[in-house]
């Protein structure tokens, strides 16, 4: 390939080529994204590249840069065979070329034509820096009970009291199993059966010093760090201490379902995070465990205040209503990474439309939407079909089709019923 690349262009077309930068990046998606103080940065280390008529592009470096086509026309090409054409100015050309490399590998120009290209590490750092300085306002309609219940949580996370509770049947099997398992491995398998067990392991981890600020985002992580018999020993007494009995049918009820939901999302994602290089299936099951954990604290509430609730509508009403904001407010206060509070925080955008690589927060929505799919709730549920929704298409194009999830709920009950396993061993 020949090709002119002006990323240190003469003075005669370094306005021509700012101005050619500039409006790519308000365009192209997920530059676009960007505020415009973040992409004039972004826009200082691009480069605009001038390709000669017939001559091949590959994906060389795509690693280190996404590019666009922003004038004339390229086909493309799956080894020797032409698959498709792309044209300068038109949606397809928003997109960075080779973000695909299953649908084509190359690309010939048949006119003389302009790439822009934009460091990807460099998007990524600033991306993930807006995103964390973003301020959120989630607007929700809540009646005087959703008050009661959120001011008791809010105040309990302030004066650290709050606890995230344990079913008496996963404590019982926990307690049976936890020292004859053989190792790190077996012995986060068993924490996972219980979600709220598992925040609590975690977090303890982070609170030790180690000598590194850095989280650990993984139970077996949380293991290592606090040793096998030190986590069997904070394991014992947060069992103890958390273990809740059901002072009612509709709280036994609830929590029952919370632990089924949960602990088959986080085998879900294991399963579908093998599919995606850059994610890591301990910290995606992690992820998945947290994404509701709010639901846990109404619960807990919910126990100690019977009076309060009179059926069962009233109940999942309060946890429609807090669910979201309360699981986001806990991983935040608990210093938790940022993909934690995402994930509470976005994964029942079910309708959003989100660019760029699959996360941990799309892998939960997936999850979500395949148990919904395959095991339908009894009740009027508020998670649509994955039918014609924007993440949908994003994770068919990494290889994980949401339309036939029979083999995704398989592969991870498999998971479920090795850890039921290791709990039936003592």
């Amino acid at each position: 390939m020949v090709f002119k690349s002006d990323s240190n262009p003469s003075a005669s077309n370094a306005d021509e080529n700012s101005t050619l930068v500039l409006a790519a990046a308000g365009a192209v998606s997920p530059v676009s994204e960007l505020n415009a103080i973040n992409r004039a940065a972004l826009c200082k280390t691009a480069s605009v590249v001038h390709v000669q008529r017939n001559d091949q592009i590959k994906p060389e470096n795509s690693h280190r840069w996404l590019m666009y086509l922003i004038e004339g026309s390229l086909t493309l090409y799956s080894g020797k065979e032409e698959v498709g054409v792309i044209n300068a100015r038109t949606p397809e050309a928003l997109k960075p070329l080779f973000l695909d490399k299953g649908a084509y590998q190359s690309g010939r120009t048949s006119t003389v034509a302009k790439l822009v290209k934009f460091g990807r590490e460099q998007l990524d750092i600033l991306l993930k820096e807006q995103q964390k300085n973003a301020i959120s306002v989630t607007d929700v309609q809540v009646g005087e009970l959703d008050n009661l219940v959120f001011d008791d949580i809010i105040d309990a996370m302030e004066n650290n009291t709050a606890t995230l509770a344990s079913s008496a049947d996963s404590a019982a099997k926990i307690l049976a199993s936890y020292n004859q398992v053989a190792g790190i491995p077996e012995l986060a398998e068993i924490i996972q059966c219980d979600p709220g067990l598992a925040v609590h392991i975690v977090r303890a981890a982070n609170k030790t010093e180690v000598g590194t600020a850095e989280s650990t985002s993984s139970i077996r992580g949380a293991i290592t760090r606090l040793g096998v018999e030190e986590t069997q020993r904070t394991l014992t007494g947060l069992l103890q201490r958390n273990t809740m009995v059901p002072s009612s049918i509709i709280i036994e009820k609830r929590l029952r379902r919370f632990i089924q939901r949960t602990t088959l999302s986080s085998a879900i994602v294991q399963v579908l995070a093998k599919e995606l290089p850059h994610l890591k299936p301990e910290v995606a099951m992690l992820v998945a465990l947290t994404a509701d954990v709010g639901e846990l604290l109404i619960l807990s509430h919910a126990n100690k205040h019977a009076e309060r609730f009179s059926d069962e509508q009233q109940l999942a009403a309060v946890i429609e209503n807090l669910r979201i904001i309360v699981s986001g407010w806990l991983m935040s206060h608990w210093d938790f990474p940022a993909e934690f509070v995402d994930a509470c925080n976005t994964a029942r955008d079910w309708y959003r439309n989100h660019n760029g690589e699959i996360t941990y927060t799309d892998l939960v929505t997936a999850a979500l939407l395949i148990i919904q799919s395959e095991m339908p709730d009894s009740e009027h549920s508020s998670i649509p079909s994955a039918n014609n929704l924007l993440l949908a298409r994003r994770l068919q194009q990494s290889g994980i089709d949401l339309t036939s999830p029979g083999d995704i709920v398989k592969a991870a009950s498999s998971r479920l019923v090795s850890v039921q396993a290791l709990l039936k061993a003592s």
